[in-house]
């Protein structure tokens, strides 16, 4: 019952999650390691850093889940990152894995910066907390592209970085969902 994997850069580990446990692994499923994250706390998402020996790793927290960092050869403790009673959930990389884009509650889009360990919060808007689209980096690295609510529906948006300006791509009255972009930038598909 795998809930969540990614696998390294280096293309030979996966970290996986299983019934709210982590575990690492080499590609071919040889060896497998559980590691330790807090007792009676659930693990929810899993990424790798670009070192390809660092994980962020989403577990709850007193029932809301934040982001921590931990070394997958399991010497050393969870870091905590995030100390939201919200949860931040849905992270998604840029293409160098130096920034992170994820949702956090019922109304926020967050970067998290992925050397410095630094987040802040891009986008205010209606989420809903449930039933969300990931946020997406443009290839290109300028836009964070999410979804949010406009009276029920969902429309898509995309946010400037560097301008800080977001704009509504579909204000059509009818839901559009599930976009991801092209790889040279220049369409979005949903």
């Amino acid at each position: 019952s795998i809930s969540a994997f990614d696998v390294a850069p280096d293309n030979k580990k996966l970290a996986f999650i299983s019934r709210g446990e982590l575990f690492v692994s080499d590609i071919e499923g040889k060896y497998i390691k559980q590691l330790k994250t807090t007792p009676n706390e659930r693990a929810q998402e899993v990424k790798w850093l670009a070192d390809t020996l660092t994980l962020l790793v989403g577990q709850t927290v007193g029932g809301y889940q934040n982001w921590f960092t931990l070394k997958a050869d399991g010497k050393g403790a969870l870091k905590q990152l995030t100390t939201g009673t919200q949860n931040n959930r849905q992270i998604v990389f840029n293409k160098d894995r130096s920034s992170g884009v994820y949702l956090s509650g019922r109304n926020e889009v967050r970067l998290l910066d992925l050397k410095t360990f630094e987040n802040k919060t891009i986008v205010k808007d209606e989420l809903w907390g449930f039933y969300n689209d990931n946020a997406y980096f443009s290839p290109n690295g300028e836009y964070v592209m999410f979804t949010a609510y406009r009276d029920f529906e969902k429309d898509i948006f995309l946010h400037h970085l560097s301008k800080n300006e977001t704009i509504n791509l579909t204000n059509t009255g009818i839901s559009e969902s599930a976009p991801v972009w092209s790889p040279d930038s220049k369409y979005i598909y949903f």
